[in-house]
């Protein structure tokens, strides 16, 4: 039998730097383990997108895929989607996205599709995730702040 509860951190990677793409994940991860919740991160094993040269992680997965399997679109899709399927809930942070962020909205729609509860962290209004009917329906629990976002999931998971 399986200890602590699974939560998958979804949320944009293309386009932000590093410390944006890491940082709400660390911060995340710290505030589900005080209740008991282990958190599976996209982010893990991508530690050369962290070096000097790269400013922004780039829209294309082509620039990285020599860094190794994890850079990989093959790569990238089985392990973020066996996280998905693995995962008791989601915790998805789209705040101050000024784009929709691709693999988040694919990774929100297997949570929808294999019923698997997602906490979206969504500004009130004016967030571009926001505009599509089935984006929107996809949203199980709406919240406005990570540490809310953190509230929820350890509540839906009884911690």
């Amino acid at each position: 039998m399986r200890g602590k509860p699974l939560v998958y951190l979804a949320g944009p990677i293309a386009g932000c730097t590093y410390g944006e793409a890491v940082d709400w994940r660390g911060a995340a991860m710290v505030g589900l383990s005080l209740r008991e919740v282990e958190a599976l991160n996209p982010m893990r094993a991508k530690d050369a997108l962290s070096s000097s040269y790269v400013d922004r992680i780039g829209n294309s997965f082509h620039a990285y895929k020599h860094m190794g399997p994890f850079y990989t679109s093959k790569g990238i899709m089985t392990r973020d989607h066996t996280d998905v399927l693995r995962a008791d809930a989601l915790l998805v942070n789209l705040l101050g996205t000024a784009r929709p962020s691709l693999g988040t909205v694919m990774e929100l729609a297997w949570a929808y599709a294999y019923r698997k509860p997602a906490v979206v962290v969504i500004e009130r209004e004016n967030n571009p995730h926001d505009n599509h009917p089935m984006i929107h329906e996809a949203i199980g629990f709406r919240v406005e702040t990570l540490e809310e976002g953190i509230d929820a999931v350890a509540t839906i998971l009884g911690r």
